[in-house]
């Protein structure tokens, strides 16, 4: 409805926002919005008219609603983008209430949950959007809020179990790294669809819609393949780095360590979701002696001595490390022993900076390089055979084709997680060759 100045007046003084200064535009006999004032707590004497019948608390720090239950001529109540943690209780005291949006909270799956909004129906209620609350991602839960409200039109982020199309394989190891498509899934649906818009000129989804995006993971996909399909085709622009080679004897020292390695465990692999025939994670001293420790789990003592017995492995790898950046040998918390690791596409979301990578074996020089994504349109092959390439693996990152079925090749990874985190700039850092 059309604003009133008395009313703003009034409301302003009631709720302390009169010097606000979007104070003046929220009023109105039917409806009231109060979007964006960035509020956290909120008093019983906030909604002075009982006769609106819209609510508009979006985009605050809300996380509860005193006096809504006088509010008995509420027809729509929006609340999405704040920190509620369950639905307001005083819900069930409002009996016009036809529309909900919830969407972007912390609401989590609860008993009270289901008794508020089932236990009766809200006798009003024809739309519930419960979208983008991270704790309410399953389908056993939508199918059964759908079923106890067949009058309800519910709307939910379902990513468990993944709706079909959402995802090529269970995990990177599964999927072909040289395909665009296994490339792409180590991004989140929203990245994806930030890329139809930036990349490809889509329209945006704004924040500030009241209707969540209708379309899911495995038709944004569909539609991003269409595009690059468009641009020229799936395969991207290859372009190439070169790590910096590691001398001789420390180079000799850690083929040694990565043999005597690979003979002491006949099978090992820490990391399943990665195709590779052994995968080992070995942490730093401090970490593992001082941190660790003061958890006194099982599992900080597996890690003591799986240090211990590969300390000759670690020395090498710190020596070898040294010949190119004295105080990364320094200051790396962690160091993956791989053989054979094959493809895998993912990102690295506990590292707090850029890694380093070194490939030793009989495999093919200019093969089994490290890939990472430059940009949308681009991918970087770093040569790490006998040299250490520093890679940022907050980027998407797999293995380049190599023949993996009569050669051998043997990875380290010297990374951080922790200490501060270091600003995400560039995904590789050396020269880049185009070819």
């Amino acid at each position: 409805g059309d604003n009133i100045s008395a009313v703003a007046s009034t409301f302003s003084d009631e709720t302390g926002l009169s010097e606000c200064p979007r104070a003046s535009r929220v009023v109105s006999l039917v409806d009231m919005s109060l979007k964006e004032f960035s509020l956290s707590l909120i008093s019983p004497s906030f909604l002075p008219f009982t006769s609106i019948t819209e609510l508009d608390l979006s985009h605050n720090s809300l996380s509860s609603i005193p006096g809504l239950s006088q509010l008995k001529h509420l027809k729509s109540l929006d609340i999405r983008r704040n920190e509620f943690r369950s639905l307001p209780q005083s819900l069930t005291e409002l009996p016009h209430l036809v529309n909900i949006n919830a969407s972007r909270n912390h609401i989590r799956p609860s008993a009270d949950l289901l008794v508020l909004i089932t236990k009766p129906p809200l006798p009003s209620l024809q739309m519930l959007d419960l979208t983008f609350n991270k704790k309410l991602y399953t389908q056993s839960l939508k199918d059964l809020l759908t079923s106890s409200l067949p009058t309800v039109a519910v709307s939910m982020t379902v990513t468990f179990p993944p709706p079909p199309g959402a995802y090529i394989g269970s995990s990177p190891g599964e999927r072909d790294a040289t395909l665009l498509r296994s490339q792409l899934e180590p991004f989140t649906t929203l990245q994806l669809r930030n890329r139809l818009v930036e990349t490809f000129g889509h329209k945006s989804y704004s924040n500030f819609d009241k209707a969540p995006p209708v379309d899911g993971r495995a038709e944004v996909m569909v539609r991003l393949l269409q595009e690059y399909q468009k641009a020229g085709g799936t395969k991207r622009k290859l372009v190439r780095s070169f790590g910096i080679p590691v001398p001789l004897p420390e180079l000799e020292a850690v083929r040694g360590e990565l043999q005597a390695w690979s003979d002491r465990y006949d099978k090992f692999q820490e990391r399943p979701m990665i195709r590779a025939s052994k995968y080992m994670i070995l942490r730093s001293p401090t970490e593992a002696e001082e941190k660790m420790i003061k958890l006194g789990s099982r599992r900080a003592h597996s890690a003591i001595r799986k240090y211990q017995q590969n300390l000759s492995l670690w020395a090498a790898a710190k020596a070898a490390m040294a010949t190119v950046d004295a105080e990364f040998a320094n200051t790396f918390t962690g160091l993956a022993v791989t053989k054979n690791f094959i493809g895998s596409p993912h990102i690295d979301t506990t590292n707090i900076g850029p890694f380093y990578g070194l490939s030793i074996g009989d495999f093919d020089d200019g093969t089994g390089g490290v890939r990472v994504e430059l940009d949308p349109m681009t991918v970087c092959e770093v040569n790490t055979k006998d040299r250490l390439g520093r890679i940022d693996g907050r980027f998407v990152h797999f293995v380049a084709p190599y023949d993996n079925e009569a050669k051998t090749r043997y990875s380290l990874i010297f990374y951080l997680t922790e200490g501060k985190v270091q600003v995400k700039t560039k995904a590789v850092f050396g020269d880049i060759v185009e070819y």
